[in-house]
């Protein structure tokens, strides 16, 4: 998915257009989803990417501090071990390209989200759908950090479907 920068990113921190981005998803994403994204989008500045990614959305919702935050933390994820791991796995990027994408794997799991979500009848996607979507994508740079830190996959997948059960 490919978005223009957002023309409100200077007030609000978000580098993709959301309401596009909630169409292509179906589904509204929440104040605290919107939050999320919108530190992620500051991780990919920080590391001068020019795409969001899976690692982005991690950061994003550890940063935003919510419940999926606390349910990363206590399987040992924090945010300096998953920028560690982060900032092993990538490299800088040196041009800007004027446009933000979603990187494959972030697409996927955002999309995972939003099917959470509506699953669930729930209304917006928020930061715990993101975790949802991380956990279950699979993917090379979710994979990968998730191991390298040590979190067991199989037990942060349940205790995510519990928080999404319990109406998170």
């Amino acid at each position: 998915m490919r978005f223009k920068k957002s023309d409100k990113k200077s007030q609000d921190g978000i580098c993709i257009d959301l309401p596009k981005l909630q169409r292509e998803l179906g589904v509204k994403i929440g104040d605290r989803g919107a939050a999320a994204i919108k530190f992620g989008c500051q991780e990919m500045h920080r590391s001068n990417h020019h795409e969001l990614g899976a690692e982005h959305l991690i950061v994003g919702v550890l940063e935003e501090g919510g419940p999926a935050a606390q349910l990363l933390l206590e399987h040992g994820m924090t945010i300096e071990e998953a920028r560690a791991q982060i900032s092993e796995a990538l490299w800088e990027a040196e041009e800007d390209w004027g446009a933000v994408e979603l990187t494959s794997e972030a697409a996927n799991i955002l999309a995972t989200a939003a099917e959470a979500a509506g699953v669930r009848g729930h209304r917006a996607i928020e930061p715990e759908h993101v975790t949802y979507g991380f956990v279950c994508s699979g993917f090379e740079i979710t994979s990968r950090v998730l191991h390298m830190i040590g979190v067991d996959r199989q037990k942060l997948l349940q205790a995510s479907e519990q928080l999404l059960s319990n109406g998170h």
